[in-house]
């Protein structure tokens, strides 16, 4: 399960000094304690920098255009692959990945009729500005088609943001749902295509900008795809968009969060949040020719508050959960275990979001890479939305 570390790399990357929307880095040898035994976590492109952004020699170019001499002046082998494979290939097979059915759950956020931005309605008459709750939903496919035919691996990704706009003295500001510690940025300007600190994301190939088309709706431009040392990255299924569903720039609710290792000892109570991501990310890899490897359901789901950004991170393959939480407030604090959550409730649906989780038998990552083997912590969060 790469995606856990590699999400904690992209978490402290940028709070060194990067920052983003959307993305993965590769992360480094598993040095955390208790979490060396694993080895799929060595370079993943969660949600931070990806493999093939750079870090997984893995995810190299196209296998049909690189190991089979007898391919390489054939244009069935240029099929699109960001639908989970080329399935023109005769020699690779790539497939999409299967589906999981998770055994944990946070709330709704494994459930695909959450990134349904239709069950929202657009407040149209609320158009004099960009004031008020907006809600974001994101849905794609990404392929990493590998240089030499090695290992392929796809991912359908779906995420929801719901966020508030809020003029402050004159200024409008956004609340920031990416890494970092501030709990609202200054709005860019929205004449030409923007981007916005929706999820967090350390890599700029990735960053989502949008299009302003009233003052109730934005619509998200197509991801380009690209190429690196390593391979190409594909986009396919593309739809992004997001809405406004109120004038209320009001926080959404309130989370709790408590972090305990070696000294440390965060416990922050019913904090106003003003910004929630919920991520469903399902991964698959294939070696060529080779049989897919089980797929991975990896769930995230953040908040920010004035105290920082609060993460709970879910992943499960083949039966095994990993799960972490976070806190970033600029110097981030992640603690993280081989298995899934204790104590967890949810009670969710489009309007609402009530859930409370504990680790009781995790390791840390912190400032610096400061690491313990002994680390707790717990969550909570009640949100509303207007």
């Amino acid at each position: 399960m790469r995606h856990l570390l590699a999400f904690t790399l992209m978490l402290l990357l940028a709070a060194c000094g990067g920052d983003g929307s959307s993305g993965h880095s590769s992360a480094p040898d598993d040095n955390t304690p208790g979490d060396g035994g694993d080895p799929g976590d060595g370079g993943d492109p969660g949600d931070g920098g990806d493999p093939g952004d750079g870090g997984d020699p893995g995810d190299g170019g196209d296998p049909g255009d690189g190991g089979d001499p007898g391919d390489g002046g054939d244009p069935g082998d240029g099929g699109d692959p960001g639908d989970g494979g080329d399935p023109t290939d005769p020699d690779c097979g790539y497939l999409p990945p299967a589906e999981v059915n998770p055994t944990q759950t946070l709330g709704n956020t494994a459930a695909a009729a959450t990134y349904d931005l239709t069950v929202y309605n657009e407040r149209t008459e609320l158009n004099t500005d960009l004031t008020g709750t907006w809600v974001m939903v994101s849905n794609y496919v990404r392929t990493q088609i590998p240089r030499i035919p090695t290992e392929q691996e796809t991912r359908h990704i779906r995420r929801k943001s719901v966020f508030v706009i809020r003029d402050n003295a004159g200024t409008l500001e956004v609340a920031n749902c990416a890494a970092g510690s501030s709990t609202f940025q200054t709005l860019p300007d929205t004449t030409a295509a923007f981007s916005l600190p929706l999820y967090s994301n350390s890599n700029g190939n990735e960053s989502q900008f949008f299009t302003l088309t009233s003052n109730s709706k934005m619509a998200g431009q197509a991801l380009a795809g690209y190429t690196t040392g390593f391979g190409e990255t594909r986009f396919s299924g593309q739809s992004t968009a997001a809405i406004k569903i109120s004038d209320s720039t009001a926080p959404l609710g309130q989370h709790s969060l408590t972090i305990q290792y070696n000294g440390v000892n965060i416990d922050e109570s019913n904090q106003p949040v003003y910004c929630l991501v919920q991520t469903l990310e399902l991964s698959g890899t294939q070696e060529c020719g080779e049989a897919p490897a089980a797929s991975e359901l990896i769930q995230q789901l953040q908040t920010r508050s004035s105290s920082g950004l609060g993460l709970l991170f879910l992943t499960e393959q083949n039966g095994n959960l990993k799960s972490a939480l976070a806190r970033d407030s600029g110097c981030v604090r992640l603690i993280s275990q081989h298995e899934g959550l204790s104590n967890l409730t949810a009670t969710a649906d489009n309007l609402q979001l009530v859930l409370s989780a504990d680790l009781g038998s995790a390791s840390a990552i912190g400032c610096g890479l400061n690491s313990s083997p002994a680390a707790t912590g717990s969550y909570s969060t009640a949100l509303t939305l207007p």
